[in-house]
């Protein structure tokens, strides 16, 4: 709730002889001593909350836009990543062609830019062994094509020249020029060669204007039909495909989406043992890549390359005109309160000749408090009799004055409530038991009001002891929470409709792409089928995800019931294991299960620990390389049964297994950006395992495989619900 409360309230009847002299000069002088140390207390404390404002509304500018920007950048790597489907596209229409000719590639290359418009321009390099180079210029030639630099070459060298690019970029690379050759992409041709993907090269500019926009390229090697049962990637080398991109145009849109546009940014080519140059806003590479201060960074890797991204932090950003004034009008306040509290004091000591006690003195400074705050707070005696009582707590449950509430029984004031509330009884048998134990605490308890106006408060309470620990009363105190439960639900809501929604046509997705892979529509070529394929996968991966929301959903609104029974775990293991075993023959992955079949029942839901231990297997496989090994074992001690699920995978580092469990967390894996995952599958795992009373954990280095260990409760034959 945000609010700090001292359990050790010393209330005690007040009373004593007058300590001061009636009408003296120490009366006075008493009362400017307490007036002073009041306004200059108040006056430090006022100041120090104004300050405190400010400095944590600062923080939530910054990391507001922090968050902004790891938004911006994520954005920004997927309109990168998305144009992989261009330069799949094309390296498709490569391999089909056999007879490649510059109107087919014209054709073919505008209508891509019509569908995607992802790149300025698109091209091939195709291999020319020297022999063939007098055959390969006579072919554009005849086409039209004069190949400009084809001559600057060695005759019997191999080379890779432009031969088909659209639309031709001048200045930028002309007709003819050997791509390995050229300083500005031979590396880059070379190592999408070596990494057999696409390698994105250093940022350029055009000859003729070295002012011009900078832009990149991305190279892809096209390989010829391979020799059979060789992988596609094993065919012999045809030529390089390759994008142009503008770099501004990969930021423009993101940065727009995410309200980033009008922020100075910084983008800098990192490449490995490389200095860092400035690409954008212009291209210089002497500028300095260092982060100044006052700037954020978030950096992008993609195609083989890194992309710091800098944004100057603008200041108070995301703060509405109410926050950023917000702590100039908690001074003004804490200003107008300090001197009133000031005055207040030395007109209360001036106006009464007889010093009151200590405890008078804070019991009324208390209520000034209590009085003036807007949750609705309760303080009861020894004998559950009503000490204390604000307006705020009063006007909410509908009663008098509570000045009128003072000194009567607890039972009778809360009887006296006059809204309706939505569950009367249970809210009345609450407070009685908390009444009735001195030791009893509750940090949050929802009350709903129906009438005259619906509302919800959420109430804590705990008991007030001295500093001896005998029990003096107990405190309550009622805070208005319509606003946030209206949001929770209304968030939840929205998450599982859309859930919802996305389920049917995607189950209609599935079935259809299962019916055309089972030629329910006629027969259908290798390639078709290669892509109904891809289709299948991933509408089954977006609708794992689509259940795995739901499932979050049900969790946060405690609608997740628990079916248990008695479960044979070695039977569900080996069940598990044989159910994913075309995904590890896939990648030639060795499963072991070391189980025995001798391993007492476990009291579960079937269903939901199946769940556990699939995530924990599609987390190995998924993170194992081909050809690893996955041993699952399980045993039992007196308490507990005991399962882990061992790989010899990529391994998590020791920084990263401290948010392993978290939703959406974002884990650095080498293989992180080529693996599929939701992100929410091992969230999901520790919530479940946590519903039946077992814990989940996990042991791994970087490099060396990782090892889970689920842990579960033998058989009560007492049903767990959630």
């Amino acid at each position: 709730m945000g609010l700090a409360v001292e359990p050790r309230f010393p209330f005690r009847d007040a009373g004593g002889g007058s300590g001061y002299a009636s009408g003296g000069t120490f009366t006075r002088r008493l009362g400017v001593i307490a007036a002073a140390a009041t306004f200059l207390m108040l006056l430090a404390m006022t100041i120090g909350t104004a300050l405190g404002v400010r400095a944590l509304l600062n923080s939530q500018s910054e990391q507001r836009f922090a968050d902004m920007v790891d938004g911006a950048s994520n954005s920004v790597l997927s309109d990168l990543e998305n144009s992989f489907t261009e330069m799949a596209a094309l390296e498709a229409f490569i391999r089909s062609e056999s007879e490649l000719t510059n109107d087919k590639f014209q054709i073919f290359a505008s209508t891509l830019n019509q569908r995607v418009a992802g790149s300025e321009s698109v091209g091939f390099a195709p291999r020319v062994a020297g022999a063939d180079a007098a055959t390969f210029i006579e072919s554009m030639q005849r086409q039209g094509i004069d190949l400009q630099d084809f001559g600057a070459e060695p005759g019997n060298a191999e080379r890779f020249p432009v031969a088909f690019m659209f639309p031709p970029i001048e200045g930028l690379i002309e007709p003819g020029e050997n791509l390995v050759s050229d300083p500005r992409f031979g590396t880059a041709v070379q190592e999408s060669l070596r990494d057999r993907a696409p390698v994105a090269s250093g940022v350029t500019t055009l000859r003729t204007n070295q002012s011009s926009q900078p832009r990149f390229f991305v190279f892809q090697p096209v390989f010829g039909d391979p020799a059979p049962g060789k992988h596609p990637s094993e065919g012999p080398l045809v030529g390089y495909a390759f994008t142009v991109y503008r770099a501004a145009d990969f930021l423009a849109g993101p940065l727009e989406r995410n309200s980033l546009g009008g922020v100075p940014l910084r983008v800098f080519d990192a490449a490995p043992g490389r200095p860092s140059s400035l690409i954008f806003p212009e291209l210089d590479a002497d500028a300095d890549g260092s982060l100044a201060r006052g700037w954020v960074q978030a950096s992008l890797d993609f195609a083989g390359r890194r992309w710091n991204l800098q944004f100057e932090t603008p200041e108070q950003f995301g703060l509405s005109a109410l926050e950023r004034n917000v702590w100039i009008i908690v001074l003004s306040a804490g200003l107008g309160l300090t001197v009133f509290a000031s005055i207040s004091m030395f007109s209360l000591l001036k106006a009464r000749s007889t010093a009151h006690s200590d405890l008078d003195l804070k019991t009324s400074q208390m209520r000034v408090i209590v009085g003036s705050a807007i949750e609705g707070i309760v303080v009861l005696d020894a004998k559950n009799r009503l000490l204390l009582a604000n307006y705020s707590f009063a006007e909410a449950f509908g009663m008098p004055d509570p000045d009128v509430l003072v000194q009567k029984d607890w039972s009778a004031v809360r009887e006296s409530a006059t809204v309706e509330l939505e569950d009367r009884e249970g809210f009345f048998q609450a407070l009685a038991r908390l009444s009735s134990n001195n030791d009893a605490a509750v940090a949050a308890l929802d009350v709903r009001i129906k009438s005259p106006a619906a509302r919800t408060l959420s109430m804590s309470s705990s008991p007030v002891n001295d500093t001896s620990g005998q029990y003096l009363g107990r405190l309550f105190v009622f805070r208005d929470v319509t606003v946030e439960r209206s949001a929770e639900e209304a968030k939840t809501d929205f998450v599982s409709m859309v859930s919802h929604e996305l389920r049917t046509p995607l189950t209609s997705i599935v079935g259809y792409v299962d019916l055309l892979l089972e030629e329910a529509g006629g027969e259908h070529s290798a390639e078709s089928v290669r892509l109904l394929e891809v289709v299948r996968r991933n509408s089954n991966r977006l609708a794992r995800l689509v259940a795995d929301i739901l499932d979050l959903s049900r969790i946060d609104n405690a609608r997740f019931d628990l079916q248990p029974t008695n479960v044979a775990v070695s039977s569900l293991l080996e069940e598990l294991v044989e159910s994913m075993s075309a995904d590890f023959s896939a990648k030639n992955q060795q499963v072991t299960i070391d189980v025995s079949t001798e391993l007492p029942t476990i009291y579960v839901d079937r269903i939901r620990i199946g769940q556990v231990f699939t995530n924990l297997l599609s987390n190995a496989l998924r993170y194992t390389p081909e050809g690893g090994a996955i041993t699952v074992r399980a045993a039992s001690d007196d308490q507990n049964l005991i399962v882990t699920v061992k790989d010899n995978g990529v391994g998590i580092s020791r920084e990263d297994q401290s948010k392993l469990f978290e939703r959406f967390a974002r884990i650095n894996r080498n293989e992180s950006r080529q693996v599929g995952s939701t992100g929410l599958g091992l969230a999901i795992t520790k919530v479940l395992v946590e519903l039946h009373g077992g814990a989940v954990s996990v042991t791994s280095s970087q490099g060396n495989g990782s090892e889970f260990t689920v842990t579960l409760p033998h058989s009560t034959g007492t049903e767990r619900a959630a």
